[in-house]
């Protein structure tokens, strides 16, 4: 894939990022923030590869808290998950067939590296609460998020491939 084809998808990405993460999401508060945004982290990994993939989610959480903090001020630790999200998408989806349980793996790390293990750490640091309830309250969110984000990763990067191509043909 040519590099001006990836700056575009990077872009798209980026801007799919902030919509959905800054103006169609709701808070279950101090818990969860559900939003469509894990679509365009995980397509970031599976068409763009780990180190743009990086650079593009880490773009899309630097300028979503410039367009819309929501009133919360900027905490670099949620921008260090951004660019996790985008190499363990990364390296474990691009240039792989794309699979349902490949899919689901990707998804399952994400989720428990970064959702379940890092960003309660961060909520620790920034609102006082505890880190094993603030985790405890994820577990069952993030159970049922699992296998359905997967699926719809699956779905969407199947027809994402058939307008863009498979990056997965080497």
């Amino acid at each position: 894939m040519g590099r001006l084809k990836k700056l575009v998808l990077a872009s798209l990405f980026i801007a799919l990022d902030i919509i959905f993460t800054r103006f169609f999401s709701f808070m279950i508060p101090g818990v969860e923030r559900i939003s469509l945004q894990f679509l365009p982290h995980a397509l970031s990994g599976i068409f763009l590869g780990p180190l743009w993939s990086v650079a593009t989610l880490i773009m899309g959480d630097l300028l979503g808290m410039v367009i819309n903090s929501a009133g919360e001020a900027y905490f670099p630790g949620f921008t260090l998950s951004a660019a996790l999200r985008g190499l363990i998408y990364g390296l474990i989806l691009y240039r792989h067939k794309l699979k349902y349980l490949r899919t689901l793996v990707a998804v399952a790390a994400v989720s428990v590296v970064v959702d379940i293990l890092l960003n309660p750490i961060w909520m620790s640091v920034l609102y006082g609460k505890g880190y094993l309830a603030t985790l405890v309250a994820k577990l069952p969110i993030r159970a049922v998020f699992i296998p359905l984000a997967s699926l719809l990763v699956f779905f969407v990067a199947k027809g994402v491939m058939k307008a863009v191509g498979d990056p997965s043909n080497k």
